[in-house]
């Protein structure tokens, strides 16, 4: 029993290390024959100020963890960008002039909730000279209220988040991939998570390449 109970508590451990942060897919433009970027300028698309400056200094932390320089779009323009008129080519030119190679960008695809059942749980004890094998009354009023659990249903928010990769001069497409987030705890915990798995992505992908 005491061995049972050990691998229940094990297993638990283990699915709650699962990451809630997963690449569903990835793409390198083929033509890219280069892969020695070493300044990136992150730009998280969203309006909401507070996820878009812990997007993007998590996103500069983990870059910057793999010696590639980052500036965030957050310190360089104003928080209305999304909704100010701010024409294109001051944009681009701003970004040229402090010579970033390329341009990160992080956008929400999609947010849909799913219903995930959970299983009920019956427990199994090997035969013992514990009290209470001694008769059915003593062993079925000891197990029955654990014996058995309902399953029953929970609803997930699942976030659908899109990375593009931009070559700064000719603003072509370098690298892409999409993420599925579940339901994460908090936006500091889910924003570091998914920076490191955004970089380590990267780095797999021969994007970019540690020093």
């Amino acid at each position: 029993m005491k061995n049972s109970a050990l691998l229940f508590i094990t297993l638990v451990l283990l699915s709650s290390c699962t990451p809630t942060t997963q690449i569903t897919g990835s793409w390198k433009n083929p033509k890219q024959t280069s892969t020695d970027i070493q300044s990136v300028f992150i730009a998280a698309l969203t309006g909401n100020i507070v996820v878009k400056s812990t997007l993007e200094n998590n996103i500069s932390e983990a870059l910057n963890k793999e010696n590639i320089a980052s500036i965030k779009s957050v310190d360089e323009f104003p928080p209305g960008l999304l909704k100010d008129s701010i024409p294109k080519e001051v944009i681009m030119d701003k970004i040229k002039k402090k010579n970033h190679q390329a341009i990160l960008t992080i956008s929400l695809l999609k947010k849909k909730t799913e219903s995930r059942y959970i299983r009920g749980s019956t427990a199994y004890a090997p035969m013992s000279r514990f009290g209470y094998y001694d008769n059915f009354y003593g062993y079925y009023s000891y197990w029955s209220p654990y014996a058995y659990s309902p399953g029953y249903y929970v609803n997930d928010d699942v976030y659908y988040l899109e990375t593009n990769l931009y070559n700064s001069k000719t603003e072509a497409l370098i690298w892409s991939a999409q993420s599925k987030t579940y339901s994460y705890d908090g936006l500091s915990s889910f924003s570091k998570t998914f920076a490191k798995v955004i970089v380590k992505k990267m780095k797999e992908d021969g994007i970019v390449i540690s020093k």
